[in-house]
C-alpha cells in the first residue's frame, strides 16, 4: 500500500511541476497579449483583432490547470469556520468527504466535457479571430477537471493515510 501511495504522489509531484509550467508560460502570454494590445491600440492607434480572443483562451487555460495546482498545494478557499471546531477525527472525515465529491464533480464535468469537444469536431467549428478549431479551446476543460479529480483522489489517499496512520 504504501507504494502505491509513494508512486501516486511521485506522479502528482510531476504533474504539478509540469502544470506550474504550462500555468507560468499562459500567464505570461496573457500578460504579453494584453500589453501588446493596449501599446497597439492607444499608441500606434489600431487593434489587434485576436488580441482579446488570444488572451481569454490563454486566461482559460491558466484559471483551469491553476485550479488543479492549487488543489494539489492545498492553497484553494475552503470554510475552515466550520472544519476548525470540529475533532480531529471529524476533520480527517469532512476532509476525505470533501475529496470524493470534489473527484466526483470533477469525473462527471470531464466526462460530459467530451461531448463538447465531440460536437466541435463533427461540427468543425473554428474561432471566430483566430480560426483554430474549438476542440483546442474546450480541451482545457476536459483535462482541467481530469487534472482536478487526479489530485482529488491524490489527496484523499494521503489523508486516508495519514488519518489510519494517527489513529494507531
Amino acid at each position: 500500500m504504501s507504494y502505491l501511495v509513494h508512486r501516486l504522489n511521485r506522479v502528482g509531484n510531476l504533474l504539478e511541476r509540469i502544470l506550474s509550467v504550462l500555468v507560468g508560460v499562459a500567464l505570461a502570454g496573457f500578460a504579453a497579449t494584453v500589453i501588446l494590445e493596449v501599446f497597439c491600440r492607444y499608441f500606434l492607434g489600431f487593434s489587434l483583432y485576436w488580441s482579446n480572443e488570444l488572451a481569454t483562451y490563454l486566461f482559460i487555460y491558466l484559471v483551469f490547470f491553476g485550479g488543479s495546482v492549487a488543489l494539489k498545494r492545498g492553497e484553494l478557499m475552503n470554510v475552515a469556520f466550520v472544519k476548525d471546531r470540529l475533532s480531529p477525527k471529524w476533520q480527517n472525515g469532512a476532509t476525505l468527504l470533501m475529496f470524493l465529491i470534489m473527484m466526483t464533480f470533477s469525473l462527471m464535468a470531464s466526462a460530459f466535457s467530451t461531448v463538447l469537444i465531440q460536437t466541435s469536431i463533427k461540427t468543425k467549428t473554428v474561432s471566430p479571430a483566430m480560426l483554430i478549431p474549438m476542440a483546442i479551446v474546450y480541451l482545457p476543460i476536459f483535462f482541467g477537471f481530469g487534472f482536478l479529480a487526479f489530485f482529488s483522489l491524490v489527496g484523499f489517499v494521503n489523508t486516508f493515510v495519514h488519518g489510519s496512520l494517527k489513529e494507531r
